[in-house]
């Protein structure tokens, strides 16, 4: 005879009730909903903020520029980071992407013997409006020129945050987040 012993094993539970796996599916339907419009949220608020801290970074660069340099230093909207779009001075311009530069002949254009030493291009789900035409000037005193305090409005359209950055007369850049 066999000396081993066999020795059945207590019935354990193989697989998901019905129930259970009625609970599993319910919360993975209400996850679902929710999860898109919770991403997409923090997708836009992600960008914004980007957008703020290159805009802030370009903006602290070339003051510090004019400051080290002094010269006159401007951030001009650029569509191609190359040269810039235009040399209005008033009205609200979309800025796509922004470069920066030395502006030895004080034209608001990238000419012969100025390069461009900064050159940022905006994501395209962030509209970035500055309401003093087509470029920022920066005085060899780290001033900017303008008259009066000039304002870069960034928002995205799946957002109702609204970002802004105001840039003083001192050069200086204050933040403000509006949400409505």
């Amino acid at each position: 005879m066999d000396d081993r012993t066999y020795t059945t094993a207590p019935h354990a539970q193989r697989g998901l009730t019905l129930i259970e796996c009625l609970v599993v599916i319910a919360i993975l339907a209400i996850l679902m909903a929710i999860g898109p419009g919770s991403f997409s949220a923090l997708l836009a608020a992600n960008r914004l903020g980007s957008t703020q801290t290159e805009l802030r970074a370009l903006l602290a660069h070339a003051r510090m520029e004019a400051l080290a340099r002094n010269s006159r230093v401007t951030v001009c909207r650029s569509h191609d980071g190359v040269q810039c779009a235009g040399t209005s001075r008033v009205g609200q311009q979309r800025w796509q992407g922004a470069l920066q530069f030395v502006d030895q002949n004080q034209d608001r254009r990238v000419g012969a013997g100025e390069s461009v030493a900064y050159a940022v291009r905006f994501h395209p789900a962030v509209s970035a409006v500055w309401n003093r035409g087509d470029s920022l000037v920066y005085q060899a005193d780290g001033t900017a020129r303008g008259g009066s305090n000039g304002t870069f409005v960034l928002q995205s359209s799946s957002s109702e945050v609204e970002h802004r950055l105001v840039v003083s007369l001192l050069g200086r850049v204050r933040t403000e987040v509006v949400a409505p």
